[in-house]
């Protein structure tokens, strides 16, 4: 199949077109790509949670002939096979967002699709685009505009297609809930049996017109997820609605080749940092983890801290700076999660190369992810995986794109504790100062550089804590 979204085949002119009638006056457009190393896609994690919750009312379902009342109106049957854009309001992210989409579903194929476009907290003209794939039981996120970029995720949950709309038919397992108005249309609303969810359709007859999902605390004490599609006009039908829609992109059967600028190149230098835990010299390890550089690391320690605080997020208190020799030929970046002293124990990469250092701008900003793009001003993040490190004392060779390591360690540079940083140097004043200023991260780039350029607190510093030497196998530790 093609490479197509809701906005048409990728040609760069025809989507810019359709992207103007779609988002109005919001300026100058930067497509980019939706991706966050723990975990990757929140959208389709979130999805996967709401077909869990409607199957588990499925199996709750009491057998009995309820009695209804006979003024209830006639419950809708959403077509099976349809399509239709949509407005979205959502926090799976964390925070609040809202945006346009796409969204699709063949019930006869177990096959959806969901399109999304939405702003990026703090970098005010930057959209993200996702487009998440479910085809039976495979789950599919591609990314990256006109050079997409596509991960099949392994897990978030049970993964299987379920109709998120066949159960407002069934009076077992639909309670009305009256009438409301939603962008002038009037519908009626339609809300899942089950105790502990949040779950409403409103529809007009047949029609969806609003899907109004919120999940509940995990036993973890979990954020709460919720999400509002507000639908457009429909297409069914197999005229209407194309194939293309509900089908695996070839892309999606192997990861990106490595960049072709980094091929016959020598090593470059770089300047790691990585957010991560302190309970053991393991913690240390790089090896099979994501890293990013000074700005890619600052938005993430913003973003994780502001908006994602109840979340896992592998007990970090710890922020290290490491230097490194990294082959160019950079390869698909891979989501690393996980330490071997958390639940569950890590780690685990998904999602990119095995061997080549993985790379991509922050955010997934740019075309095909920024993977290969020399520069761009919301950094970058990197996938080091384990295969591709160099033995002691070696590095990479300019043929390392097709063989051998990817990447050695040189040297841990500094290591600071998280509280020096949140607290002492005050760093979510400057995050939030450039979240509500929506012109980057500046700020928050020049507090994070500043702490690891100096130990004296006036100065923005904070103290070395020590770590593991350079080689984090050996056991030694600098104190």
């Amino acid at each position: 199949p093609q490479c197509r979204t809701f906005l048409g085949a990728c040609d760069p002119r025809r989507n810019m077109r359709v992207l103007k009638l779609w988002l109005g006056t919001w300026g100058t457009l930067h497509l980019l790509a939706f991706a966050f190393p723990a975990p990757f896609d929140n959208q389709m994690r979130v999805l996967t949670e709401v077909g869990s919750m409607i199957r588990a009312a499925e199996n709750a379902a009491n057998p009995q002939v309820l009695q209804l009342d006979a003024t209830e109106p006639a419950r809708p049957k959403i077509p099976g096979r349809f399509s239709a854009p949509m407005k979205f309001t959502t926090f799976d992210t964390g925070y609040n967002q809202t945006g346009n989409g796409f969204f699709a579903q063949d019930k006869d194929q177990q096959a959806m699709r969901v399109e999304t476009m939405r702003p990026s907290v703090g970098l005010g003209d930057l959209l993200i685009n996702a487009t998440d794939l479910v085809v039976q039981n495979k789950s599919y996120v591609m990314t990256g505009g006109e050079h997409p970029i596509c991960r099949v995720l392994p897990f978030f949950g049970q993964q299987r297609f379920t109709d998120f709309f066949s159960w407002a038919s069934n009076p077992q397992l639909s309670a009305y809930r009256g009438q409301r108005l939603v962008a002038g249309r009037p519908c009626t609303i339609w809300a899942l049996r089950l105790k502990g969810s949040h779950i409403s359709l409103c529809s007009e007859g047949n029609n969806p017109v609003e899907l109004n999902v919120t999940l509940p605390r995990n036993n973890s004490g979990g954020d709460v997820y919720n999400f509002t599609y507000h639908f457009g006009t429909l297409s069914t039908g197999s005229h209407e609605v194309p194939e293309y829609l509900f089908q695996k992109h070839q892309i999606c059967d192997s990861v990106a080749p490595a960049c072709e600028n980094g091929r016959g190149v020598a090593p470059v230098p770089l300047d790691a940092y990585i957010f991560h835990p302190g309970m053991s010299h393991a913690d240390y390890n790089i090896e099979d983890q994501n890293v990013a550089d000074l700005p890619g690391d600052a938005l993430f320690i913003c973003t994780m801290r502001l908006y994602q605080e109840g979340r896992l997020d592998h007990n970090y208190t710890l922020i290290s700076r490491y230097s490194l020799e990294v082959s160019p030929a950079f390869g698909q970046y891979a989501a690393c999660n996980g330490y071997p002293n958390t639940k569950p124990p890590g780690p685990h990469c998904f999602g990119g190369d095995d061997r080549l250092v993985g790379r991509e701008g922050s955010f997934s900003a740019g075309d095909g992810e920024g993977r290969c793009v020399r520069e761009n001003h919301v950094g970058f993040w990197y996938g080091l995986p384990k295969k591709g490190r160099c033995p002691a004392g070696e590095a990479p060779g300019k043929d390392a794109w097709s063989s051998g390591c990817t990447w050695s360690l040189k040297k841990r540079v500094k290591t600071i504790r998280q509280d020096c940083l949140l607290k002492d140097q005050d760093y979510l004043k400057y995050c939030k100062a450039d979240v509500l200023e929506k012109k980057g991260f500046t700020r928050s780039i020049k507090a994070l550089e500043a702490a690891f350029a100096s130990e004296d607190p006036s100065m923005g510093g904070c103290a070395d804590i020590g770590g593991p030497n350079t080689d984090e196998r050996l056991a030694a530790v600098i104190v």
